[in-house]
């Protein structure tokens, strides 16, 4: 028993601090007060009932003690004393009301309250007199305090207005709590703004300069110049980088084309001449992404193809590499109207795959598949790495930049990257569109 009830207020607990957990900051402070306030007013009530009903006890106590004080001073006289309305005084227990005495009993000398069962209030005193005979005095309180029924209603009326007052004061709470929150809630759409708005600067001059907000706001502003501040060095650096990688590049295309004139007369440069100006090429297709992913903006115009002509344009590139490392590369499409994507980023994404399937593949067979709006590489593994899906090694020689630029491209132009291990072949698949 003792253990379900442990099990049943520890899933209570946990619980409750799942649904906390899911409350907003606000939510959570209007929460803790509610209910911090209701107990606090709820053991308030409860003091001042307790405080009233002693109060009232007391004061019956006392005007009993002072009543048998008097009668022991007139009895000793043998004086008359009158008594006080609802008091009456027994010289002897079998004087009293059989109603009664059942519930004093054989009590010893003192004041006491009538434990009586009904609404019916008694106080009673039992006292010793001169001549050492007991008294019994009773003091009937029914008329003088208030009655049970009265209690009722005012404590009805008390707790009726104690519901409009907690209603009124979490009205005014409510107000007080939107009203102090706000410089919070004009802070976060300043932030949702800065971020959304290109170009968009934290206001210095915040209105809440006194308290925690403002000095939030002034660190934010401080931490978001620093960004921009960062942002444009980078921003320089990637337009003298793009000035100084191009202008080598230019060069050598410049250089290589004075070469090609020498063609006629050399056959020998031919081959070695187209090698350099794919190479070139490539090598600045490359920069051009390099540069494009390190720029926050959007990317600008770009040459265009279809991934059927960019995938034959692969292949005329890899095959001599292909072939030197003993593999051969097979090409199946299944139309040659496919969709048309970013030529360069595509060179880049698949050319990365391709090259990543020759030096890692462990038969000859690397198979290039193209369907309307996707491209697969599929070859096989050693039985080593079949247990790892990630065979790109990241640190190739060369442009092959592995797994990082093809998810980063693919990232940036919404590209969707899978790769699947089954059979001793892994394929790696670009879908060129995401609501495929």
């Amino acid at each position: 028993m003792v253990k379900g009830i442990s099990l049943f207020f520890s899933d209570w607990r946990s619980k409750l601090s799942l649904f906390i957990r899911t409350l907003s900051l606000s939510q959570r402070v209007k929460g803790t007060f509610i209910v911090s306030f209701c107990v606090f007013c709820g053991l308030s009530l409860l003091v001042i009932f307790a405080a009233t009903k002693g109060t009232e006890d007391y004061i019956f106590e006392k005007q009993l003690s002072r009543a048998v004080t008097q009668f022991r001073q007139h009895y000793a006289n043998r004086h008359t004393f009158l008594f006080p309305a609802g008091m009456t005084a027994y010289a002897s227990f079998a004087d009293i009301p059989p109603s009664l005495a059942i519930y004093i009993g054989k009590s010893a000398p003192g004041i006491y309250e009538l434990e009586h069962p009904g609404e019916e209030d008694f106080h009673y005193a039992i006292a010793v007199m001169p001549d050492n005979v007991l008294y019994y005095f009773i003091y009937d309180v029914n008329d003088v305090e208030i009655s049970e029924s009265l209690e009722r209603m005012m404590m009805q009326i008390i707790f009726a207005s104690f519901t409009l007052f907690i209603f009124l004061f979490f009205l005014v709470f409510h107000l007080v709590l939107k009203r102090s929150m706000a410089p919070m809630f004009t802070l976060i759409e300043q932030v949702k703004k800065n971020g959304d708005t290109p170009g968009a600067r934290f206001v210095s001059d915040y209105k809440y300069q006194d308290d925690e907000i403002g000095l939030l706001n002034k660190t934010l502003v401080e931490h978001a110049q620093r960004i921009e501040a960062f942002v444009q060095r980078e921003r320089e650096f990637t337009s003298f980088a793009s000035h100084e990688l191009r202008t080598p590049v230019t060069v050598i295309k410049g250089v290589n084309e004075l070469l090609k004139l020498h063609c006629e007369t050399n056959p020998d440069l031919t081959k070695p001449l187209a090698r350099l100006d794919r190479a070139v090429n490539s090598m600045e297709d490359m920069i051009s992404v390099l540069l494009e992913l390190a720029r926050e903006e959007g990317a600008g115009e770009t040459e265009l193809a279809t991934i059927a002509t960019i995938v034959q344009e692969i292949m005329q590139a890899f095959e001599g590499q292909a072939e030197k490392n003993g593999k051969t590369l097979s090409l199946h499409m299944t139309s040659y109207t496919s969709e048309t994507i970013s030529r360069v980023n595509g060179l880049i994404v698949m050319g990365n795959l391709v090259r990543n399937a020759i030096q890692h593949s462990t038969g000859a067979d690397i198979e290039l598949c193209v369907t309307g709006c996707a491209f697969r590489v599929t070859n096989t593994l050693q039985a080593d790495q079949q247990h790892s899906v990630e065979f790109f090694s990241g640190v190739e020689q060369g442009y092959g930049l592995g797994k990082i630029i093809v998810e980063r491209i693919c990232r940036q132009q919404n590209w969707h990257y899978t790769q699947r291990v089954e059979a001793g072949k892994i394929t790696a698949t670009i879908r060129f569109f995401s609501h495929i």
